[in-house]
């Protein structure tokens, strides 16, 4: 049997994790156990005080309640940061696990998706975010990364028009990578020999014209056989990076120097659009099941 995974206590790594887990969550229970009678004590010594309009030095009582807090927090703390980790491996693991002939035939572009989503993705970055659901219907923004912390993504609206640009702080689950830093990146917005074409019906996801939420659609026609403009044809919403395309004109679709994908949007009265390429992305595992 292979001992990879097996520490030197004979225990597998999530196994060692999860008396970790345990560990801190005993040092919060104690804390708060200790806790108690300390604010029982306070709160009886400021009775006290009302009643007989007495001083009293309570300071060694608040310092060792607010120590005890902060235990607490801590112990909390690393009992989360365990569950998130915890957490990443087994959805690492079901994304490794999950798939169909399907997506079998794209593997190379969901790989570097899933690579992007579970592996850190620059500041600057643009990406699709998953802000908020109702019911059964998904809101997907373009959206720039600004930080990343604890296994949360801080991302910011990417709508320039819009007077306010909400925040979010999300999971990575709810974050995919579209390209890097417009302001810098040098390379391609999008790359054939990357990024290996979606086939004809394959369900994606892809921005819709003029705005920067992104919609689920089915793939009419991929990027090396788009060469004629669409009836509703892709002028993009202000600041939405298009690479060598003019981006005040809609350019029609060409292979090699504007590659776009033509679909169908859902419940759009079957009109087909062209979009650029690196805005159509492949519908992430949870969405497609």
């Amino acid at each position: 049997m292979s001992a990879k995974g097996i520490n030197a206590t004979g225990l597998s790594r999530g196994q060692q994790r999860m008396q970790e887990l345990l560990l801190q969550l005993k040092t919060v229970e104690t804390a708060r156990d200790k806790q108690k009678p300390l604010l029982d004590n306070i709160d009886k010594q400021q009775a006290h005080l009302a009643s007989n309009n007495d001083a009293y030095n309570l300071i060694n009582d608040y310092q060792a309640a607010k120590s005890l807090a902060q235990q607490e927090q801590q112990a909390a703390d690393a009992a989360l940061e365990i569950v998130n980790r915890l957490l990443s491996k087994i959805e690492a693991q079901n994304s490794d696990t999950s798939g169909n002939s399907e997506q079998h035939n794209h593997s190379k572009r969901q790989k570097t998706l899933d690579s992007s989503t579970h592996s850190i993705i620059g500041k600057g970055s643009l990406v699709a975010a998953r802000v908020a659901t109702t019911g059964a219907d998904e809101e997907w923004i373009l959206a720039t990364v600004l930080s990343y912390d604890k296994h949360r993504y801080t991302v910011q609206d990417y709508d320039v028009e819009s007077a306010v640009r909400p925040t979010y702080v999300l999971s990575p689950r709810y974050v995919l990578f579209v390209t890097a830093d417009p302001t810098t990146n040098k390379e391609p917005l999008w790359d054939c020999n990357i990024n290996p074409e979606m086939a004809h019906g394959q369900r994606v996801l892809a921005l819709y014209p003029r705005t920067t939420a992104f919609y689920q659609c089915t793939v009419v026609m991929p990027p090396s056989q788009n060469t004629a403009i669409s009836n509703m044809p892709f002028p993009p919403a202000p600041g939405v990076p298009m690479g060598s395309a003019d981006p005040a004109l809609a350019a029609p679709p060409n292979p090699k120097t504007n590659p776009m994908y033509k679909v169908q949007f859902d419940d759009d009265d079957n009109k087909e659009v062209d979009v650029p390429a690196h805005l159509v992305l492949p519908l992430p595992n949870f969405l497609s099941k």
